[in-house]
């Protein structure tokens, strides 16, 4: 075989590697891409359940937000899924400013999960509508 029929092979099977090593990454990126979009979902699926069972507090309330807290555990981080429990068990019912100081700590680690920023992030509380 001629050095023309070596350079052939070596030039084909460089392409193929870098196809194949292309590919690779492009389905790692969309992988990534659906996780971070299926979090979003469920984050906000959470947070719109969350602010409806602290307006309404009732049955339908409740369970909605269960129900979105349960998905929830399926895609958040560990960070964010002991965030969830400490603020369930020490925020909740315990006076305005323990409340409000367990559900920031909760958003940003629920920001952080989603690689965005908190940096000078103020302190939050929920405001509900005056119609009650």
């Amino acid at each position: 075989m001629t050095t023309e029929v070596y350079i052939s092979i070596i030039g084909a099977l460089a392409a193929i590697t870098v196809s194949v090593i292309g590919a690779l990454f492009a389905i790692r990126n969309s992988i990534a891409l659906q996780t971070r979009n299926l979090k979003e979902e469920h984050y906000i699926a959470y947070i719109e359940a969350l602010h409806n069972n602290a307006e309404y507090n009732n049955t339908e309330s409740i369970k909605r937000y269960v129900l979105a807290r349960d998905k929830l555990f399926l895609v958040a981080s560990e960070e964010v899924v002991r965030k969830i429990i400490k603020y369930e068990e020490e925020g909740i019912g315990k006076g305005a400013d323990i409340h409000d100081d367990h559900l920031t700590s909760l958003i940003k680690s629920i920001r952080s999960d989603l690689n965005l920023r908190y940096k000078d992030f103020p302190k939050i509380y929920f405001k509900t509508s005056s119609k009650k």
